[in-house]
């Protein structure tokens, strides 16, 4: 079950005709776009990877920005995006996107007037206040829980809790989403996530434990990026991983059975390309088909870079998403700065498009050197059909 939902490189095949569409005109729209609704947060999870956004120890920093996105704009980009007819829309942060008190009507906004599947990571403390469970089950493709602990006494310290939006809240509304999603025939997926850090690693059995016990679809693992404004962005030892982490992994596996998902980073691009951190490609074209944006309104590269301006197209403040993603010109002068000045040097270690700029890589190489193009596709469209029924969500990169 793991590889069929955490599978960049089979999810690009399964959206080979954009991935196509791409490598021809030079432009495509996008497969999944990433919107912050709120860069604000109710937590205060250090190892966040937009810590420099909203934490408040980062308050000096320049990119510190607690915004939250206006209700026209979020409504004006959902738009546009219909309009782009874009696959899927993750509801993320920057903060806590169910913050921002317009995402309601911007999510039955999409779901009502579109195609467009639609997945959030959130806390989920706060869905009883703005009544989200039925909007939600009726809406979403998938909901995943934020967690990121054990233990109660763990989660409301490392997440810096407050008001009562802690590990019992967040434990209540989860009970309720899965009653409401059993309720209408279960509608939607139902995940809980634990990042993997040097000071909640020893509770990834006892997650495991106490989310056997719920009805959730997976229990998604993944160690913690660390950005560029913390630890000078260098991500922990190998050693810690396989000596500390993976033998606790097996055992939370032996647990949650088929529940169990780890994320497909690949930790072994650092140990064995310790220059390159296995980004033997030279363009980031995965970033081209998944974009970030802000809840500062700007449309940023990705979600590794969102909150600097050096690496945004343009804010939705001054022009329209259509507007923006058509400004090729644009585009290629930020993509010129991170490929071929900077060389990925200001990317974080692990980030997201990695594995799928892999296999964009792979594709726009053979693409380019195919004789007969038109075969290729036509071979590529195929296999991309195959994938799309074999993959979970493939909309979701």
């Amino acid at each position: 079950m793991a590889s069929k939902i955490f599978n960049p490189k089979a999810k690009i095949l399964a959206n080979a005709d954009r991935v196509l569409d791409f490598f021809e005109y030079g432009v495509a729209a996008p497969i999944l776009v990433e919107i912050d609704p709120s860069n604000a947060c109710n937590h205060g999870c250090y190892f966040c990877i937009s810590s420099y956004i909203h934490l408040p120890e980062s308050v000096d920093l320049k990119t510190f920005d607690r915004s939250i996105m206006t209700r026209n704009v979020l409504l004006d980009v959902c738009r546009d995006l219909i309009d782009l007819n874009t696959r899927a829309i993750n509801w993320t942060g920057g903060g806590e996107p169910t913050i921002n008190p317009a995402l309601k009507e911007a999510i039955e906004f999409v779901g009502e007037t579109s195609d467009i599947k639609m997945g959030i990571f959130t806390n989920g403390t706060l869905l009883d206040k703005y009544d989200l469970f039925d909007t939600f089950v009726d809406h979403m493709t998938w909901v995943r829980f934020s967690v990121d602990a054990g233990r109660e006494e763990t989660y409301n310290s490392v997440r810096r809790v407050k008001g009562g939006q802690n590990w019992k809240k967040m434990l209540s509304n989860l009970s309720k989403l899965i009653k409401t999603n059993n309720e209408k025939g279960k509608k939607i997926d139902i995940g809980v996530g634990f990042v993997i850090t040097p000071d909640t690693y020893t509770e990834i059995v006892d997650f495991a434990k106490v989310f056997a016990e719920y009805d959730v679809d997976y229990c998604q693992f993944k160690p913690e990026i660390v950005n560029r404004e913390r630890e000078d962005g260098q991500q922990r030892e190998q050693e810690f991983w396989y000596n500390e982490v993976e033998p606790l992994l097996e055992e939370a596996k032996s647990i949650l059975g088929s529940k169990f998902q780890i994320n497909g980073y690949k930790l072994s691009d650092l140990e064995e390309d310790p220059d390159l951190y296995g980004r033997s490609y030279e363009k980031c074209l995965g970033s081209q088909i998944q974009p970030c944006v802000g809840a500062d309104g700007h449309v940023y590269v990705c979600t590794n870079h969102r909150g600097y301006e050096e690496y945004s197209y343009g804010s939705l403040y001054e022009k329209s998403f259509l507007d923006i993603w058509g400004n090729m010109q644009k585009r290629r002068e930020v993509m010129h700065r991170i490929e071929e000045e900077e060389c990925f040097s200001n990317c974080t270690q692990l980030c997201k498009p990695h594995e799928s700029n892999k296999a964009m890589w792979k594709l726009y190489n053979e693409y380019n050197e195919s004789e007969d193009k038109e075969l290729y596709k036509n071979d590529l469209l195929q296999l991309g059909d195959i994938q799309k029924k074999e993959i979970t969500h493939p909309e979701f990169i």
